[in-house]
């Protein structure tokens, strides 16, 4: 390995020789192996200046502090040079703020530092909470300094950090504006939102200007409007959204779905208006109304939406008739095939969401040809069946009891067309449904497919289990199957009482009630909470 690395050992390693010392590095630091690798490193003149790097950044990272200082000692004993990087992680990775401050000067002593040095002693100051580290930094801060120093410096000032102050960020703002005021933050959001948080409060307008305008596109000025949003801090959101230089589709989708999660309605209409008159809107925008709406329960003001969206210019999609299916569901069968029939009319089909929320309506008070419409609609949608939309099935036709149609389903899940079945949960719903048929083989062969698998059950699961086979006459298997998953430490804690209560009622009905006493009695041994079941 040695002789085909250092073929190529030379100052600028390949991508490949690179991924390969960094995977070594790594392997002997699991393996607390790291001084022997580097003996052998020496042992084969391998320990030049990158390989050094790679090595001090890997115990900088884990803040292996012991190993890091003999990699270094053991650099100067065979006088190979630290790159600028490599003196970097030292000073990240020093014991001590003082010492993190003393191998920056040493460096420093050399010349001026170069800005991943100013980075490395910014992150030092912020670990160690040290202000004459962070005094340093603002010291040796270089005339075009870059995205990465600019956060690192800025993270000093959030609350906590060596250089914050009591002025609600008024320091951290003055920062920026001297030295950063045309770097790009979006990397970072809480070096963001100290200075944004600052301008709005202060009144800054400019600055707040500055911050958004020096973000790269609108993705990222989206992001900052959406941070505020999720704080509920609609004003903050509209502040930002105010001071970018261009209000894009992407940006009014926001803002406006932030106003309809905190129900300011009157705000959303005003924004929906002016967005309306700018051209900046699209189904999405649409789509956040009707939602809205119909979270509230205004379900004639949704459809309102939907006819406003026809007609400028823009056509419903699957997402807007899924919100108004299962909105219409709660209102019984005929409100919901109305919508049904005018999506299919407007030639969208059905997806694996509109399945879902068809079979979800359908109950045992369901009329016998909309339980067979919906699981017609699941059979012709042109989306693979997946583990919901299967689950979904079985617990249709298990509601409505029909056994004539969950038969025809299991059969087709146990052809090459079954879905990869790799949830408990699934699992659970497959087993509970061949319970329902009598079929206690099938029961089995899911309760053993699922072991051989390794999916560790759920309480659900067990559930499902203890109940398919106690209902098919076997309370005794049920029981076993209790004491199975009790003497495993890891499926111990999935035994309660609901699932005791499946064998105590099973043994109810066969008039054993000498092993109703007794499971009883082992349920309280066992210190059991008994529910009003």
């Amino acid at each position: 390995l040695a002789s085909a690395l250092k073929s190529s050992n030379t100052a600028t390693p390949s991508t490949a020789d690179a991924h390969l010392v960094q995977q070594l590095v790594h392997l002997a630091a699991d393996a607390d192996a790291l001084p022997r690798l580097l003996q052998e490193m020496c042992t084969c003149k391998m320990l030049n200046t990158w390989v050094l790097e790679v090595v001090l950044t890997e115990c900088s990272q884990r803040g292996d502090t012991q190993h890091l200082e003999q990699s270094v000692q053991l650099a100067r004993a065979q006088g190979t040079h630290l790159t600028a990087t490599a003196h970097g992680a030292v000073i990240r990775g020093s014991r001590t703020a003082a010492d993190a401050l003393s191998s920056f000067k040493d460096v420093v002593g050399q010349g001026p530092p170069a800005t991943v040095l100013v980075v490395a002693l910014a992150e030092a100051a912020e670990r160690f909470g040290d202000r004459a580290v962070a005094d340093a930094v603002l010291q040796n801060l270089p005339a075009n300094p870059t995205a990465p120093l600019a956060v690192a410096v800025l993270r000093l000032c959030l609350p906590g950090a060596p250089l914050a102050s009591q002025d609600g960020g008024m320091a951290a703002m003055q920062l920026y504006e001297k030295h950063f005021a045309t770097v790009d933050l979006s990397q970072d959001m809480q070096a963001q939102r100290l200075i944004t948080d600052a301008a709005i409060t202060s009144g800054r307008t400019v600055v707040l200007e500055k911050l958004v305008r020096s973000l790269p596109d609108s993705t990222s000025r989206a992001a900052l409007v959406k941070s505020y949003a999720s704080d509920r801090r609609l004003d903050g959101a509209k502040r930002v959204f105010e001071a970018c230089p261009e209000q894009d589709t992407c940006l009014y989708n926001v803002l406006l779905s932030a106003y309809t999660v905190g129900r300011d309605m009157a705000s959303a209409e005003k924004l929906l208006s002016r967005a309306s008159a700018t051209g900046a809107v699209d189904v999405a925008t649409y789509n956040t109304m009707i939602k809205a709406h119909l979270r509230l329960g205004d379900v004639g003001r949704a459809r309102a939406f939907v006819h406003t969206m026809r007609s400028s210019g823009l056509a419903p999609n699957s997402v807007t008739f899924n919100e108004l299916i299962d909105a219409a569901a709660a209102k019984g069968g005929a409100a919901m095939w109305e919508v049904v029939d005018e999506m299919e009319a407007c030639g969208l089909k059905p997806n694996s969401i509109t399945c879902s929320i068809l079979l979800k309506s359908v109950q045992q008070r369901s009329q016998p040809r909309d339980i067979e419409r919906a699981l017609k609609i699941v059979e012709s949608v042109d989306v693979a069946m997946d583990e919901v939309l299967l689950s979904s099935i079985c617990e249709a036709c298990i509601r409505t009891n029909r056994s004539d149609l969950l038969a025809r389903h299991l059969e087709r899940q146990r052809s090459a067309k079954g879905v990869q079945v790799k949830a408990a949960h699934t699992y659970g719903s497959l087993i509970r449904a061949y319970g329902f048929l009598n079929d206690l083989d099938g029961v089995w062969v899911m309760w053993h497919e699922m072991k051989s698998r390794r999916i560790t059950p759920t309480c659900i699961t067990l559930g499902c289990m203890v109940e398919a086979v106690t209902n098919n006459g076997e309370p005794e298997a049920g029981l076993a199957l209790i004491h199975e998953m009790l003497a495993q430490e890891e499926t111990r804690s999935l035994v309660n009482a609901v699932i005791y209560c499946s064998v105590l009622k099973g043994f109810s009905h066969r008039k054993r009630f000498d092993q109703v006493w007794a499971v009883h009695d082992e349920m309280r041994a066992k210190s059991m909470q008994y529910s009003i079941v």
